[in-house]
């Protein structure tokens, strides 16, 4: 009796999805089981797993046919499959528990964001192919290829966000598989910035395209920051570089922590994180770094160096016919071999003296009167310019004509004040004198004249 108890025995099995859905299944050891999924949609890929969901793999196929079991000794020659139903034979004891059913569908294949310096694992097989095995590589969202035997192992960079394709080629034929990565990175920008006093100033940082903030913030982030280390006139930049703003994660509003005249561009949400200025001045020159630190202690950086070039007029660029100007054009440090100034003047200036960084003008005359520019040249490329006026009078400007004619009618108008004024007191001196005449010898009484 109790053989035929024992022979009865049953054990169970239990099948659980990734949606939460839990079917019991209940064997006798020995038996044939065949575990189906509970639902799935058309063109899926499914994986069997057991004890744990992502645990050991049992199996997995797709709808393209391609299909694998497990290589472990304890499963060996008792997996199947009939369709996307996992077939066990002969169950043992020791084979009963959970099994967990995951299924992807071809449109659902976007994984969660990557940090960028994550491990980027991409496979795709097609199973055990018979005969004639296909090709079957990567394609990258710049269009190479990548990978080997449809395996790609990197580490994320910003190159690798958006939509890798994997091929499957076969007698010319073949087959493209879109998976979307999404990698958190910071757009890439360039190690120098040219500007001059002449131009606004733009300093860009912003997360790659397609990246959103809401994405970002899954990765836990932590603070998001903006540095400066002004240039020294030694050429060198300060160890400890100067805080400019950081951002405040809940409100998304920046907190000026330095007054330089620089301002946020405020598209947070549409990840742009740039600093901008109307015009720039030679004290924005310096190194600047935009971070953005998460809580698993990874930081994500951009550093520029910003590059302002500038005009300088000496002795000043209001001048008269005949005066002597320097103009110098410098960006604050020497430039490299590869670099160069070129000049431009008016198109009636006057010859002048050209040297690597100035230019003199002997005698500045009319002709020099207008925008002399400076231009930074590497190569073939212009990377900046800026501009100065030069206002060139005569050596007796209007102006001038005007004061002296002034000076000119006031003198004369004292003058006639003064000759005015020299008769009146003479005429008083003459009427006075004949009075005291009159008084001295007065005529005689009864005398008259015949």
């Amino acid at each position: 009796m109790k053989n035929f108890i024992r022979s009865l025995l049953l054990l169970i099995a239990v099948i659980v999805s990734t949606t939460g859905a839990q079917e019991e299944i209940y064997a006798k050891e020995g038996q044939d089981i065949t575990l189906k999924p509970i639902s799935y949609p058309a063109q899926s890929y499914v994986y069997w797993y057991f004890e744990k969901q992502d645990g050991h793999q049992l199996a997995w196929v797709n709808h393209l046919g391609g299909k694998g079991f497990s290589n472990d000794e304890k499963w060996k020659n008792s997996l199947s499959l009939t369709g996307t139903s996992l077939v066990i034979k002969n169950l043992q004891k020791g084979l009963f528990g959970t099994f967990f059913c995951k299924i992807t569908s071809k449109k659902q294949k976007s994984a969660s964001p990557l940090l960028s310096g994550d491990n980027l694992s991409l496979t795709c097989s097609l199973g055990s192919v018979p005969q004639n095995t296909p090709e079957i590589y990567w394609v990258s969202p710049q269009g190479n290829r990548e990978g080997n035997k449809g395996t790609v192992d990197i580490q994320a960079r910003s190159e690798h966000n958006g939509q890798w394709d994997c091929v499957v080629k076969k007698n010319g034929n073949e087959k493209k598989f879109p998976v979307s990565v999404t990698v958190v990175d910071l757009a890439p920008v360039p190690s120098h910035l040219y500007t001059s006093t002449d131009s606004p100033l733009t300093i860009p940082c912003s997360l790659i395209s397609s990246v959103t903030w809401e994405q970002v913030k899954k990765k836990e982030i932590e603070e998001v920051q903006w540095h400066f280390a002004p240039k020294l006139s030694s050429g060198t930049s300060p160890d400890q570089p100067q805080q400019l703003f950081s951002l405040d994660l809940e409100k998304l509003t920046w907190k000026k922590n330095a007054n330089n005249g620089l301002s946020p561009v405020y598209y947070i949400k549409n990840g742009n994180l740039s600093l901008t200025k109307s015009k720039a001045t030679v004290e924005d020159r310096g190194r600047y770094t935009c971070s953005m630190k998460f809580k698993n202690g990874r930081t994500l950086e951009t550093t520029v160096d910003v590059v302002v070039l500038e005009i300088i007029a000496h002795p000043k660029t209001e001048l008269i016919y005949g005066q002597q100007v320097n103009l110098s054009c410098s960006t604050g440090e020497q430039l490299p071999n590869d670099m160069k100034l070129n000049w431009t003047s008016p198109k009636t200036s006057s010859s002048y003296i050209s040297y690597p960084t100035h230019i003199t003008v002997p005698e500045v005359g009319k002709e020099d009167n207008g925008k002399w520019g400076c231009e930074l040249w590497q190569g073939g490329n212009k990377l900046t310019s800026d501009e100065i006026l030069l206002k060139i009078e005569p050596r007796l400007s209007v102006w001038m004509l005007v004061i002296i004619c002034s000076a000119a009618v006031i003198l004369l108008l004292l003058l006639v004040l003064a000759f005015i004024h020299y008769r009146r007191r003479k005429q008083k001196t003459r009427l006075l004198r004949h009075r005291l005449c009159q008084c001295k010898n007065p005529k005689p009484k009864g005398f008259y004249r015949t």
